[in-house]
């Protein structure tokens, strides 16, 4: 029989792993205030996430698993997701080369082009006409930051793909007939998929820069993230899937987010204050009760990551202990403090608080804070937040407060904070993704196209 043996001393020592660099939550976020920014994001977009910013990814990432399907059977392969993703993986390497094989190299993360894991695929291109090598690695745990970590979610809140399941539905289909020319086109699409499905072949270890009389290059032309922007067909077809018929209100959102960046709004505070001003004209009562509770939500989270970041600051600054009286006087000022309670009786008045009330994480205590900082003075607003600081990061097992108290005075624990430098910023409620997906599928011009999140391990 087995027994169990204290340890003298431990073995090991281990710290808990940091967010991934592709993290929907900020890894600066000391109060937790993007989560609810996210929950919010998704009452607008419900079908939709913070990584899911480009139309041709859609199409990329569906095109991939029917690839995947029909190599299980070419090549008699389990019927089995762990299979599955590692096929999916292979094409998605291709992809990648073939992308930076037409851009000649030449590709940075900043570039439209630029897909998630960019700067692996440029490690494993090289110039000339030899084969280039399929073993490489796109991306540290490429199955979470890749492309089918970042589009699984929102292809299954779509219905392009079956939930629970890696296998498409027969929604996907007049776009993966489309993925490389439409049906009047010149008929090379039946050689770019038999390149690719030679490419996602377990045997195969390395792809040629020419098969069948077809570059690589032109490939890659014909599959990059911009090849979708000439091709407005496909455009539709993608808008329809992912916006048309996206849980509502997505369609009625995109209609507006589309009709304000025409009229010169993208900043997400300014199109909600607008649209709720009657700058846009009438919207379902739906929507206009949710952009109401985003906005005012919004100016509590500024206000309160401004007061955060404000006593951060003052303390860290002076690189030892402070005096609480001296963080209330520099930090908690009465401007600030004002601001913060008129944002935040606002946001208590708003009759669908009771959705921020509800939400499992954070979102109790969260109105808690708001009702008591309401009526605070400066000290005890001051300790209001840092008691809700330290509530944060025990629910996140992530340590202490940033912030320790000694006896009457504060002192900075974490240091590396660097939030405290720019301004506090207003939530984005996912309508920069929106703004992208209309640019992507030919709605909003594209002369200032954003690129592709790109996830790197160990970056922000």
């Amino acid at each position: 029989m087995l027994a169990l043996q204290a340890l003298g001393h431990p073995d090991f020592m281990f710290w808990g792993a940091a967010l991934p660099a592709d993290s929907e939550f900020s890894l600066e976020d000391p109060l937790a205030l993007d989560y609810i920014n996210q929950q919010l994001g998704y009452l607008l977009l419900p079908a939709l996430t913070t990584r899911s910013a480009h139309a041709q990814y859609f199409a990329v990432v569906l095109y991939g698993l029917d690839l995947v399907e029909r190599a299980l059977r070419a090549h008699d392969l389990p019927d089995d997701d762990r299979v599955r993703h590692e096929l999916f993986e292979r094409w998605e390497r291709f992809w990648a080369l073939a992308c930076l094989e037409s851009r000649k190299g030449a590709l940075s993360r900043g570039d439209p082009d630029a897909m998630r894991g960019v700067r692996g695929a440029k490690k494993a291109w090289f110039v000339g006409p030899a084969p280039l090598s399929l073993r490489y690695t796109l991306i540290s745990r490429q199955r979470e930051l890749g492309g089918l970590g970042a589009y699984l979610i929102p292809l299954r809140n779509l219905g392009l793909v079956y939930p629970g399941t890696l296998r498409i539905t027969p929604a996907a289909r007049p776009i993966l007939d489309a993925f490389w020319e439409e049906s009047d086109a010149p008929a090379h699409g039946s050689r770019f998929d038999n390149w690719a499905m030679a490419a996602v072949a377990p045997s195969s270890s390395q792809v040629d820069r020419k098969s069948q009389g077809i570059r690589l290059a032109t490939l890659g032309e014909r599959a990059r993230l911009t090849s979708v922007l000439t091709r407005k067909p496909q455009q539709d077809r993608l808008f329809e899937a992912i916006v048309t018929h996206a849980p509502p209100p997505t369609a009625e959102l995109a209609a507006v987010v589309q009709t304000m960046h025409l009229a010169g709004f993208e900043g997400p505070r300014e199109i909600l204050q607008a649209v709720l001003g009657g700058g846009f004209g009438p919207v379902t009562a739906h929507l206009r009760g949710l952009l109401a509770l985003a906005l005012a939500y919004g100016d509590v989270a500024v206000c309160l990551r401004d007061l955060f970041d404000a006593v951060y600051r003052d303390v860290i600054d002076t690189g030892s202990l402070v005096s609480r009286a001296q963080v209330v006087a520099n930090a908690v000022t009465s401007p600030r403090l004002v601001a913060l309670q008129s944002a935040t009786a606002a946001l208590l008045k708003d009759p669908d608080l009771r959705r921020i009330r509800g939400l499992t994480a954070h979102g109790g205590s969260f109105v808690q804070l708001l009702e008591r900082i309401v009526v605070a003075g400066p000290v005890d607003s001051l300790d209001l937040v840092l008691r809700y600081h330290r509530q944060i990061q025990r629910a996140r097992s992530s340590g202490s407060s940033w912030i320790s108290e000694q006896d009457d005075c504060l002192r900075a624990d974490l240091t590396h904070y660097t939030g405290y430098r720019l301004r506090a910023p207003f939530p984005g409620f996912k309508l920069n993704i929106v703004a992208s997906l209309l640019r992507t599928t030919g709605r909003l011009p594209t002369a200032i196209l954003a690129p592709e999140p790109v996830a790197e391990e160990g970056e922000e």
